[in-house]
């Protein structure tokens, strides 16, 4: 992969800004390169195309993760589960912000990209008309089960594709830079410039859902994390042997700590 050539898997979650850089760059290729071919697909194409690139990149990066897996079951290496695997979360981190960034971006300055954010525009109408009509208790339930869907997803994807469930996160990181991008059109109609609007956008949108949007973005790296060594742990290791058992507990740990951190989410997003 060329991918792999630009970003050293074992290498990478000590970078973290290489990722974040990469992403950014492949977000732009992805997006215009959708446009200009299938522009009334493009929407959808374009996330496609970045989970085909970096499928391959997250695949190494969770075989990596299964080996600190094997270590810790053969008590060679030290530290909880959650400080052998915070890498791998700053690296979902970095490729998660390039993507947002580097959407948002072309959502405000190159216009004939506008097709390739028209169904993530749909999805933020259609949520937002419902969280209009619902009560604080309903909102609660909605947005828990509406997340925990997701993050189950998340885990089956990964534990059936390896790295399968980047394309939920591809995805999640467009519809979070269209509504970064709509704030950010707000402030331009108010009679900023389009560069200050855009400085001061990006901090603002992310800031403006970091409360229950941290907290839900991280249980579902935590759960593609689980579902990605899982997966990898399936392949070489030998069903109901030490490191497989220690795989198979961990994932399940990190996947009951992902839906502690939905249900944390869900409540913050519903009251505040």
């Amino acid at each position: 992969m060329v991918l792999e050539s630009i970003l050293n898997p074992k290498q990478a979650e000590d970078r973290p800004w290489e990722i974040f850089l990469v992403a950014f760059i492949y977000t732009l290729i992805s997006v215009l390169f959708s446009v200009s071919i299938f522009p009334e697909q493009s929407s959808i194409l374009s996330v496609a195309f970045l989970t085909i690139i970096f499928v391959p990149f997250f695949q190494k990066l969770f075989e990596i993760e299964e080996e600190k897996e094997d270590q810790a079951a053969e008590r060679k290496m030290q530290g909880n589960l959650f400080a052998r695997h915070q890498k791998l979360i700053y690296s979902f981190s970095a490729f998660f912000l390039g993507i947002i960034i580097a959407m948002s971006f072309l959502f405000i300055f190159y216009a004939d990209a506008e097709p390739a954010f028209s169904l993530q525009t749909e999805t933020l109408k259609s949520f937002s008309y419902i969280t209009a009509s619902t009560t604080e208790n309903a909102d609660f339930v909605r947005f828990l089960l509406n997340n925990t869907q997701v993050m189950v997803l998340m885990f089956v994807l990964s534990v059936a594709f390896g790295a399968g469930a980047v394309f939920i996160l591809a995805w999640n990181a467009s519809v979070i830079a269209v509504y970064v991008g709509l704030l950010i059109r707000s402030f331009i109609e108010s009679g900023l410039s389009s560069p200050i609007a855009y400085l001061y956008g990006v901090p603002v949108g992310l800031g403006s859902i970091a409360l229950h949007g941290i907290p839900e973005i991280v249980a579902y790296f935590i759960a593609g994390l689980a579902g990605g060594i899982l997966s990898v742990g399936i392949l070489r290791e030998k069903a109901g042997s030490r490191e497989f058992n220690k795989i198979l507990f961990d994932s399940l740990v990190l996947l009951l700590a992902a839906e502690m951190l939905i249900v944390a989410a869900a409540y913050t997003e519903a009251v505040f």
